[in-house]
């Protein structure tokens, strides 16, 4: 599906899964390396910018969480812009794309601010967008983690195993996105500047101090879940051994009694197998010595 919009100065085409007829519309619109055309229609797998004569190629990825699969994967992005027009090439929808592009079509004040400028303006616009919903994703990941912290320490360790591994895949996940990102900001930054010109610098710097937002509260997410997720196991630990060790002791408390009823259960003689105070004397033993086994342990604190 292609769209277009004509602002006061641009010229926005956004291609949401390009097909064949779609990039031969490119091409014989405009005078594009054939090599940026073979580009749009198969994924990509590396984040890239690349400048030609009289246009820049560049290749971004947008993190979109699944909510039935609880984990995040990339959607590419590919943007050719030239001096007056910006070429957007996607599979399937990009929201923070959809809805810029969606203002300038539908509401002429916002054509009129992101369209009547250079399109440096316009791509500053849809990468700063890109990015500022990478942090509200990233809250998202804040509030889980906080959640999990909570439930650690209300003693439901073990229900938080699954919880945390889910979390930890969505963090290293986001960080496949936007780590190899970082370096090709830093290229934009330089390119943008002898493409667009000088007063595009605070710009680019914007949107690479939005990225570092991101990716600095991305690093303390992954240190986070990887100290929650040791401490749940030192929890979780904790709680087990803690129980083998009482069922350790009941064990031993018991088998002096079993020994005991096995001894007198013998087809044998045996002192006190006659008469009911022989088993009341056996009986009592038994408890006598459940009784002194008991406090030991409670004295010696293994209770």
């Amino acid at each position: 599906m292609r769209r277009t919009i004509r602002g006061p100065k641009i010229t926005w085409i956004d291609i949401q899964d390009p097909t064949p007829d779609d990039v031969r519309y490119v091409r014989d619109n405009f005078k594009f390396h054939p090599i940026v055309l073979d580009e749009l229609i198969p994924p990509g797998y590396r984040p890239k910018i690349e400048r030609y004569n009289g246009y820049l190629f560049m290749m971004f990825y947008y993190p979109i969480y699944n909510k039935e699969k609880r984990e995040t994967r990339s959607r590419e992005l590919d943007m050719i812009v030239t001096k007056d027009t910006i070429v957007t090439s996607h599979y399937r929808s990009i929201l923070p794309l959809k809805a810029l592009f969606d203002r300038c079509n539908l509401y002429a004040e916002a054509k009129q601010e992101y369209m009547s400028q250079d399109t440096g303006i316009l791509l500053f616009h849809i990468l700063n967008g890109f990015w500022k919903t990478c942090l509200v994703k990233l809250v998202q990941v804040d509030k889980r983690l906080d959640q999990i912290e909570r439930e650690i320490f209300r003693g439901k360790e073990r229900e938080m195993v699954t919880e945390i591994s889910y979390v930890k895949t969505d963090i290293i996940n986001f960080w496949r996105i936007l780590e190899p990102q970082g370096p090709i900001l830093n290229s934009l930054t330089a390119e943008g500047a002898s493409f667009f010109g000088k007063e595009m610098d605070p710009y680019f710097a914007d949107i690479q101090g939005t990225y570092g937002q991101a990716w600095n509260s991305l690093k303390t997410y992954k240190e986070t879940i990887l100290a929650l997720e040791d401490t749940n196991q030192s929890l979780l630990s904790t709680k087990t051994n803690e129980t083998i060790r009482v069922l350790t002791v009941f064990s031993v408390i018991i088998l002096p009694l079993t020994l005991l009823a096995s001894l007198w259960g013998m087809n044998v003689h045996v002192p006190f197998s006659g008469g009911t105070i022989g088993f009341w004397i056996i009986a009592g033993a038994m408890v006598v010595l459940t009784i002194f086994m008991f406090g030991y342990f409670k004295r010696r604190r293994w209770l």
